[in-house]
């Protein structure tokens, strides 16, 4: 790796440096700029533990140090808040820092981490559970070993933490793993582990994988009885009545955890201060160490002594409140103690010499490094540099983190005039050397003459191979109705799935699927149906039960037909207009254009990248644009849209951004004057905040062409704002805006390039359908580096509230409290005024009129207050990046979408945020707002609205680009049969042509097959969508894949479904499949016309009868039972669908 190219050093500093780390001589090492502090402790067969400051500089040093070494270095986080009792557990972080412990077991050569990290308990063994193929496990033992190291039991391990057992098929997700894995037994023996892939498809066959625990703490049975008698006696240290009244609740419910003996519960977290299985010394859990480095030993100590400080001011209210126990200010223990554990000689790599309170250094050194220049805006003193250096007897190698890249800037040095090598055999004889290694920021070190310059001091983003980023699953279908589901079915409307029932004649056995109707009316739906059977989603409210009999739910679907009829006209008129009306086509990107984009200080995603492209090429084109950009919360579509402000200004033209709130125009306008202030770009804002002088002398500049980028809410509709040369439109949000606004952006659209942004996807589904009358640029990835927010489910209580408040202004943050009541909001908040007097609190609710909402949103983010009371108005269009605590009260009270975009409004900057998600005290949780919080801490990952919560934001998604009306149609029918009609209508498919079914077979899912009831009406649901021979293989590779060899049962309905669809195509209207024959009853004589089914019928002419009564009719007759009829049935029809049709010509 690059350090084994550099690490030949001669000066006496670095020998002075690598003697004493060698021979356990504590040393100061001063001088030493941020980036070499990543390189001096690299060190030869010296593992090492790397302290830094908090948990950025940790991550930062860990990827670093790992780049430089290619050695495996670990960093281990600290839990997220080791004080709250919860019933939840903050997963993510949880399962990264047992991750650690593993790999730290397993032998790392280095461990990155914080004091803080240290300060917690950590425990000394962890249970491990190991699989290899080829032996013999009890399934029985595996599901107890699973359940104990707390493995969720689900149908499908699909997040990490899940099991799954389906007969002999059980699925595992460890929680350090990227993939899940899948392993087929037979009997008691492990016959082969696949690896399941991101749609649970089996891919590649391993020969063996490791389970670590789901928690970060082993209870011994033989401790339980301690652990009981222990909460009793602390359960009487309490005073006052209102803390025993917390506490005994508190001890209660852990007393009934370990009466249960569920000793991996997330409550029984609260007791780890009492384990016997834990420490506090790091060296016991990583015994090869042989140095500990401080990275600036004072911030490093100061850190540290701040956060046991607050933990001793958190303690003590908690404990007082009866929310904390005695043994819980063992939770976190000094820094001193955590440093006095250090068996090995620690030193500091710092920039400035300064007081250090950690440790006493036997000696000092002094390194004369300095941060490597930047050269992204003048790429060219890069050859100029390095040919400086050489002169001088310097080496210098440039990291570019890409093969490319490497050999670019080689190209640039030989084009100057220097010899430059490629490759990674950097030696000591070369001078200039152009890697693709990997290393974000250089240094150099004088004393040494050497050079390092990394990839962000030459270009503007990092790596360039792909790093592993979260994927979103975007299931095309939404999965079957679960019993209680509101469900659609085509033909009778909306009903509650309650369940199927198997009913069994003495000619076959079938399941059907009963749906209740308003009334109580019941409908029985046979399974092979379920093609016409789908999952109600619509408006959040629920929805009207359909009446049974009298064609109500055929008119409502004739009348949305009318509706979607009417729009599919103009929205194809609107296409054809937009596409031969021309535009004004943007030059080309120049130099200009590359310095703009590498001023931004982040690397793009691909999707960024991709939508930039897109809108890039649609803005060179002289077709006008109108384009959605389609983005998550925080996913960088800003960034995006600016990117095409420059292509405008470039140009010449006018940019207009149109936000809906006042808030969000400030800023945007902001962010635009921080972002363009390089490139001379004028710019200004126009909203309520702008006094009266201040809009005229703007409009008039506006007017006169001398202001490029305008940013306002509607009032940049007015009729006093007149643009000299308007080139480009922005809109955020635009369903935001009232009907009057839209029509008048509908008139500005008609003339210039428009770019629409919107934080709610839409299905994609929707988005094929309207391609081409809507172009659509879709970011699905968050951006790298990006802090997950840590969020924690918990009871509400005034304690947890001024904790989390303090916190958060002690650090100089800004505080959203959620209380979604307008009728005492003002009371709740003159309570928190009176709990939080440091506090300076704001209200904001919808019934305020806009002018007061506008400014008492802007008062906080101006900062003149620091706590935010708000009902759910901050949901959307509130981008405040100094808060980053959301408190959110009666959380159980709200929807799952919301729940998710209220999290959205914080973790916008580098600090970790938190979000408090809270209930009553005592309150009993609904099973839908058990299972709406717990998704909440289980997918806590960036990105994650895309599997928590895709379904209601994409309803909502498809109601922004179709409009109100369309929406409300939606609301009465379901998006899935909304969305087939609105196909049909823009004629992307034809209506269905109905067959009746009757075919007397065993045709169910045995209950010992698929267990689940839920599973078995997807099976039941993919079955009969099966649309063609491919998608039948794909369905029957993943029946037997999920849950082993496909039955006879099973395997009749994928008969009867393929019959079903031939019969469609062969215009059938009726199928019946008895003992002894088979009738197929053709829609008419018309049928024939094509000449398939003549040649079937000649072919078959044994077995096949054609007679006429009121419809044609073949009936064809085989030995045997239904099934052999069935089978000749298959085998007709296959055959005249093979033949080639006719065309009129050739029967002339």
């Amino acid at each position: 790796m690059l350090f084994d190219h550099i690490n030949n050093l001669r000066s006496e500093p670095f020998k002075k440096w690598q003697f004493n780390t060698r021979s356990g001589i504590s040393t100061a090492a001063f001088g030493v700029t941020e980036s070499a502090r990543y390189f001096l402790p690299l060190i030869p067969d010296v593992p090492f533990l790397y302290v830094a400051k908090d948990a950025l500089a940790a991550a930062k040093a860990r990827d670093e140090i790992a780049y430089l070494s290619g050695k495996n270095v670990v960093y281990l986080p600290a839990k997220d808040d080791v004080l709250l009792y919860t019933k939840f557990l903050n997963r993510d972080n949880l399962f990264k820092r047992i991750s650690a412990f593993a790999e730290i077991s397993r032998g790392a050569f280095g461990v990155v981490t914080t004091l803080e990290a240290l300060m917690q308990p950590m425990p000394l063994a962890l249970p491990t559970a190991e699989f290899y193929s080829a032996r013999e496990y009890s399934l029985g033992t595996v599901v107890s070993t699973l359940t104990k190291m707390g493995y969720r039991r689900k149908d499908f391990a699909e997040s990490r933490g899940d099991f799954a057992l389906r007969g002999d098929i059980l699925e595992i997700f460890p929680i350090d793993s990227e993939t899940a894995f899948r392993c087929d037994f037979f009997g008691d023996e492990l016959e082969r582990i696949r690896t399941i892939d991101e749609d649970m498809r089996a891919g590649d066959e391993v020969r063996s994988f490791k389970c670590l625990p789901t928690v970060d703490f082993f209870i011994e049975k033989d401790e339980v009885d301690y652990l009981r008698s222990r909460l009793i006696e602390s359960n009487k240290k309490f005073k006052t009545s209102s803390a025993r009244v917390k506490s005994t609740a508190i001890c209660k419910e852990l007393c009934d955890i370990l009466d249960r003996n569920d000793l991996t519960a997330a409550p029984l977290a609260f007791l780890i201060p009492l384990l016997k299985n834990v420490t506090n010394d790091i060296m016991k859990i990583f015994p090869s160490c042989k140095a500990v480095f401080y990275d600036e030993p004072k911030p490093v100590s100061d850190v540290a002594d701040g956060v046991y400080r607050e933990h001793i001011s958190r303690f003590t209210s908690l404990f007082e409140a009866g929310e904390a126990f005695d043994f819980s200010f063992d939770n976190l223990v000094s820094y001193e103690k955590v440093t006095g554990c250090f068996s090995v000689p620690c030193h500091s790599m710092q920039n400035v010499n300064s007081t250090c309170r950690i440790f006493s250094p036997m000696d000092t050194v002094r390194i004369n490094s300095m941060p490597a220049p930047r050269y992204q805006r003048a790429p060219t003193e890069l050859a100029v540099d390095v040919a400086n250096w050489k002169k001088s007897g310097y080496r210098s190698i440039i990291a570019c983190g890409s093969l490319q890249r490497s050999n670019n800037i080689a190209d640039l040095i030989y084009s100057a005039g220097e010899e430059v090598v490629t490759g990674n055999a950097v030696t000591d004889d070369v001078k200039i050397f152009s890697t693709d290694y990997y290393f974000s920021e250089g240094f150099v070190l004088h004393d040494e003459k050497l050079a390092l310059i990394g990839a962000l001091d030459v270009f503007s983003s990092g790596v360039k191979d792909k790093d592993k980023r979260i994927k979103k699953r975007r299931n095309e279908n939404f999965s079957a109705p679960e019993t209680g589901d509101f469900a659609v079915h085509e033909t009778y409307g909306i009903g509650i799935v309650r369940g199927t029932e198997r009913i069994t004649t003495t000619e076959g056995s079938k399941d059907y699927v009963a749906l209740e109707y308003a009334g109580g009316d019941f409908m029985y739906i046979p399974t092979d149906q379920m093609d016409k059977l789908t999952k109600y989603l619509g408006g959040e409210q629920s929805p009207m039960l359909s009446k049974l009999g009298g064609g109500e739910f055929e008119r409502i679907k004739e009348r949305v037909r009318a509706s979607i009829s009417a729009m599919s006209v103009n929205l194809k008129k609107l296409y054809k207009d937009r596409a031969t009306k021309k535009g004004f086509a943007f030059s080309p990107d120049n130099e200009l254009s590359e310095e703009f984009d590498n001023e931004f200080e982040f690397e793009l995603t691909e999707d960024q990248i991709q939508s930039i492209a897109e809108i890039k090429r649609d803005m060179e084109s002289d077709k006008i644009m109108d384009r959605l950009l389609l983005g998550d919360v925080g996913f960088g579509k800003t960034e995006v849209a600016l990117r095409a402000c420059f292509k405008a200004c470039l140009d010449g033209k006018q940019v207009a951004i149109v936000a809906p709130t006042t808030i969000l125009t400030e800023q945007h306008y902001r962010t635009i004057k921080d972002r363009f202030k390089s490139f001379g770009v004028r710019s200004c804002v126009l909203n309520r905040f702008q006094s009266y002088k201040k809009i005229k002398e703007n409009l008039k500049q506006i007017a006169e062409g001398n202001m490029d980028i305008v940013v306002g809410t509607h009032r940049l509709f007015g009729k006093d704002v007149a643009f000299k040369d308007l080139g480009l439109l922005i809109l955020d949000e635009e369903q935001c805006f009232g009907v009057e606004h839209k029509e008048k952006l509908r008139i500005m659209k008609n003339n210039v390039d428009t770019l629409t942004m919107s934080a709610t996807p839409i299905p994609r589904t929707l988005h094929m359908s309207l391609s081409g009358i809507r172009d659509i640029s879709l970011i699905l990835t968050p951006p790298l580096k990006r802090i997950p927010v840590q969020s924690y489910v918990t009871e509400e209580s005034n304690t947890l509230i001024r904790d989390a408040v303090i916190k958060e202004l002690a650090r100089g943050g800004q505080v959203f409290i959620l209380y979604n009541h307008v009728d005492s909001i003002y009371t709740f908040s003159a309570e928190m005024r009176e709990l939080i007097p440091e506090a300076k609190i704001v209200v904001g609710h919808g019934q305020m009129n806009r002018d007061e909402l506008d400014g008492q949103i802007m008062s906080f983010f101006s900062g003149e207050y620091n706590v935010l009371i708000a009902t759910t108005i901050i949901e959307n269009g509130i981008d405040i990046p100094n808060a980053n605590t959301l408190i959110v009260i009666d959380a159980d009270m709200l929807g799952l979408f919301t729940l998710y975009q209220l999290k959205g409004r914080v973790g916008r900057s580098d600090r970790v945020a938190h979000a408090y998600f809270t209930y009553k005290p005592g309150k009993i949780l609904t099973d839908s707002a058990y299972k709406r919080l717990s998704a909440l801490m289980e997918y806590n990952e960036l990105g994650s609205g895309y599997k928590i919560a895709m379904r209601d934001l994409e309803i909502r998604g498809a109601g922004n680009v179709l409009g109100r009306e369309q929406h409300g149609h939606m609301d009465k029918i379901g998006y899935e049969l909304y969305a087939r009609l609105l196909k049909e209508q823009l004629g992307e498919v034809t209506k269905d042509f109905e067959t009746e079914l009757d075919v007397r077979l065993d045709a169910y899912i045995p209950d010992g097959y698929v267990t689940s009831s839920s599973q078995r009406l997807d099976m039941y649901k993919a079955i009969a969508e099966i649309k063609d021979a491919d998608d039948e293989r794909r369905v029957r590779e993943s029946i037997a894949d999920l849950y082993g060899p496909i039955p006879k049962n099973v395997e009749n309905l994928i008969l009867i479904a393929e019959l079903k669809r031939m019969a469609k195509k062969l215009e059938v209207i009726k199928l019946t499949v008895r003992n002894g024959e088979s009738k197929v009853y053709i829609k008419d004589v018309n049928s024939f016309k094509d000449g398939r089914l003549t040649t079937a019928l000649n072919r078959f002419k044994s077995k096949a009868v054609l007679s006429f009564d009121v419809n044609p009719l073949i009936t064809l007759r085989a030995d045997g039972d239904a099934k052999e009829q069935a089978l000749l049935l298959r085998g007709f029809m296959r055959f005249a669908l093979s033949c080639p049709a006719e065309t009129d010509d050739a029967r002339l």
